[in-house]
């Protein structure tokens, strides 16, 4: 795919993957941010430096007020936006301490996984929910 801005830098984003039960964490853009209104695994830019398990990490506190353990990763998704690139790593994680919030207005939901199809997800985030829908990510058991 032709990147429309090849002056443009790539972004790193980390992407957190948190399943309770057949449920999975997903958050709404707020009103006023890019691409507000769609739905989006939780997690956010990782700075220049910066270790990606670490600020998955970091945003994972910041977004929603929860410690978590960062496992392993599932997926990696490059994709091109008219504005920007992104580059995204979907991580497995485990709440560890903490009360999922959205610090931030957006909001939040456990959904069940085989329904992320019904709702406007980030066009980055799509192929992974289609790998959801059709039963080819390895869902994580007694979570």
């Amino acid at each position: 795919m032709n990147n429309p801005n090849p002056t443009s830098q790539t972004l790193l984003v980390v992407a957190a993957l948190i399943q309770q039960q057949d449920r999975i964490l997903i958050q709404q853009r707020p009103p006023g941010s890019w691409m507000e209104g769609y739905w989006e695994f939780p997690g956010g830019k990782v700075h220049a430096g910066e270790d990606p398990r670490k600020a998955l990490e970091r945003e994972l506190l910041e977004e929603l007020g929860v410690r978590c353990a960062v496992g392993e990763i599932e997926e990696t998704i490059h994709h091109v936006y008219p504005e920007k690139t992104v580059l995204l790593l979907f991580y497995w994680c485990e709440i560890l301490e903490g009360k999922t919030e959205g610090l931030e207005g957006q909001a939040i939901e456990w959904k069940p996984i085989r329904n992320l199809e019904e709702v406007e997800i980030l066009p980055a985030d799509l192929p992974l929910v289609e790998r959801f829908a059709k039963g080819a990510v390895r869902m994580r058991r007694g979570k």
